[in-house]
């Protein structure tokens, strides 16, 4: 009999594979990080090598089948890690071990809060960082925690959850005018969101005339405030019977 709580897992009942086979190598899980509704993170490692897997949802939720969306989750991921592979702070991906799952570097770090010490050159990498992403006609769109930044243990910043950023090629009507308005407000967003943290946890370092654009959220932001915050106690309520 399936269980309540599996409906709520990416994987079901059945949780995280105890390998996976990348380039004919297998690696052994040590470590999970997650498994939510829509995806399951676990560390895989193989000797001193070690990867990262996230595993889309695969398993069907109430009979309704979702793997569909799985496969195109991990293919949207992987075209998005692709197209950013040579930034400094993206984690290069390392391959597919299943068409539902994409796996990539592991990235020794902690996420970023507002008590993280951080050195002076970590804000203006993260800005620089966020310019390349731009520049390659991508918005990163979840920067609005702070815990989505990692504070990698060379002190440098890293973005390493590109699950919702928002790419679309321009063969694919990326450089029509609606697309490119919803990727000018999304990186307009990205940017508003790093200033905050700054301010928050860096404030030393900005001028007052940038700790005051930092308050002063742009209307994206405003409008997602207020139709996610229904949304929030939903996904309390979900965390909760996982």
């Amino acid at each position: 009999m399936v269980s309540l709580e599996s409906q709520f897992k990416a994987l079901g009942d059945g949780g995280l594979p105890r390998h996976i086979t990348l380039d004919g190598k297998v690696y052994r899980r040590r470590r999970t990080f997650k498994h939510g509704f829509l995806a399951a993170v676990a560390l895989y490692r193989r000797g001193a090598d070690r990867v990262v897997c996230k595993f889309h949802r695969k398993a069907p939720f109430f009979g309704t089948p979702l793997a569909w969306l799985g496969r195109r989750a991990a293919d949207y991921e992987s075209v998005v890690l692709e197209q950013l592979h040579d930034i400094e702070g993206v984690p290069r991906i390392r391959g597919r071990p299943s068409r539902c799952a994409v796996a990539r570097d592991y990235v020794p770090g902690e996420p970023l809060t507002r008590d993280t010490e951080v050195n002076d050159q970590f804000f203006p990498r993260l800005f620089r960082m966020l310019r390349e992403i731009h520049r390659h006609g991508i918005a990163y769109v979840d920067l609005e925690k702070s815990e989505n930044i990692l504070l990698g243990e060379d002190g440098r910043p890293h973005l390493i959850d590109f699950q919702i950023a928002f790419y679309v090629p321009d063969r694919l009507l990326g450089n029509t005018f609606p697309f490119r308005l919803i990727r000018k407000r999304l990186q307009e967003a990205d940017r508003y969101h790093a200033g905050k943290h700054m301010r928050r946890i860096r404030p030393d370092l900005m001028t007052p005339e940038e700790r005051a654009r930092t308050r002063r959220k742009p209307a994206l932001v405003r409008a997602a405030n207020y139709f996610y915050s229904p949304l929030k106690e939903f996904f309390r309520w979900l965390k909760g019977k996982q």
